[in-house]
């Protein structure tokens, strides 16, 4: 008993302090007003959504007009229910729909089927440095040739884990 460990417990939040996730929260994340000054003073195209979680603070980000690049991350936030739900109200705002990710080869394949399934002009986000999680585990998203990645027929994702590939990384 003695080396047990206490969970800490949260206290009340304080009065005025909004809660994780509400449309407050999110808000003030996001500093929209110092991203519409930059769009109005370049002319290059900004991106963004990696790091955004919610369909509100999605649709905040859509509203404030700031963003042309819309990219929520798969893996991070919302799997392809809400990704889907984002993607929709991007394009419907004029705006090109980016799916981000960096990591293995399964959530860059989840991201490609995901663009893939919304369709528009938007590009997938394929991180060019070597990945051995991304290449040994999954293999290639799909057939890439010429900027163009074509999607097997596959069922699911399409790609079957070589789990053998994860004993290197065995700790324990």
């Amino acid at each position: 008993r003695r080396n047990q460990r206490r969970r800490a417990r949260p206290g009340p939040p304080r009065p005025g302090s909004p809660r994780p996730g509400s449309r407050r929260s999110a808000r003030a994340d996001q500093p929209w007003p110092a991203w519409r000054e930059l769009k109005r003073r370049i002319r290059t195209p900004l991106a963004g959504g990696e790091n955004i979680a919610g369909q509100d603070a999605f649709a905040d980000a859509i509203a404030a007009g700031a963003l042309d690049v819309i990219q929520p991350d798969i893996a991070k936030w919302g799997g392809f229910s809400h990704c889907v739900a984002v993607a929709r109200a991007a394009r419907g705002a004029g705006k090109t729909f980016c799916p981000h990710y960096l990591g293995g080869g399964i959530g860059l394949a989840a991201s490609a089927h995901l663009l893939a399934a919304v369709g528009g002009d938007g590009l997938l986000e394929v991180d060019i440095n070597p990945n051995p999680l991304r290449e040994a585990l999954a293999g290639p998203a799909g057939d890439i040739r010429d900027g163009q990645v074509t999607l097997g027929e596959a069922p699911g994702l399409g790609i079957a884990p070589d789990l053998a590939a994860f004993e290197v990384y065995r700790t324990a």
